[in-house]
């Protein structure tokens, strides 16, 4: 797999470079960039299969290259030290990253997968990516839900109530959509840890805008799509007291 980096911190890019030259056989490096600019020319003239993307690169971002390739006929792993909302929007549209400075074990997991799965985001990836960090103060608008079939892209608000099976989520939107994705429900939990949803049980999060009723006898909660939540005895105090506020 042919690859680039695109990174203005030379000592990160020969890090990087390093991995991969002795851990990652399976790639192969075929120019490195330092600004956007550079990158969208080496990306043209070397159609790589894989960016390595720093997050932040000089008084730009990474995010800046999708304005020249809207659907990128590549994969991306962004890179960087810190940015924690860039991070939560990165996983929201399930781009993959390491952070800085890279572990070999993390950089090797990543390549594995991207090897396995050998499917490119799309531009609505890039679309949820954009629009989240353009909204950052709201949370949230938009994830990609992943499955084993492909994406699905949901606007946050549309969701009632995710509940884990297994190792993989249940996904139930106000549209009637259900859509089982691969990732556990501690990772939903983190992505939408924002005032619209609580979780309420180790099972269930929902969503506070599609809660209709607390059912005291039952500990549980009645949703819009008439769906029974679960709430744990030791979540209910909490969740009371969120509506205590109105």
């Amino acid at each position: 797999m042919n690859c680039i980096i695109v990174d203005d911190d030379f000592s990160c890019v020969n890090a990087l470079a390093g991995i991969i030259q002795n851990y990652c056989p399976q790639l192969q490096i075929t120019g490195t960039a330092n600004t956007i600019a550079d990158a969208v020319k080496l990306i043209h003239a070397k159609n790589p299969e894989l960016v390595f993307l720093d997050v932040e690169i000089n008084d730009e971002t990474g995010f800046d290259l999708f304005r020249y390739f809207p659907s990128p006929t590549f994969e991306v792993v962004f890179t960087t030290a810190h940015e924690k909302y860039a991070l939560k929007a990165i996983k929201s549209s399930c781009y993959d990253f390491l952070l800085k400075p890279v572990v070999i074990q993390e950089m090797i997991t990543v390549v594995d997968k991207l090897e396995k799965e050998k499917q490119f985001s799309s531009g609505k990836n890039i679309g949820v990516l954009l629009d989240n960090l353009r909204t950052k103060e709201s949370g949230l608008q938009k994830i990609a839900i992943p499955s084993a079939e492909g994406y699905s892209f949901v606007d946050t608000s549309a969701i009632i109530s995710l509940e884990a099976d297994g190792k993989y989520t249940k996904i139930i939107t106000d549209s009637g959509l259900r859509s089982l994705s691969t990732k556990n429900i501690g990772e939903f939990e983190e992505l939408l840890g924002n005032d619209l949803f609580f979780r309420t049980h180790k099972s269930w999060i929902v969503n506070l805008n599609h809660v209709k009723k607390f059912l005291k006898n039952e500990s549980q909660v009645l949703l819009s799509n008439d769906t029974l939540a679960d709430v744990s005895s030791r979540k209910k105090d909490e969740f009371l007291r969120l509506f205590d506020k109105a």
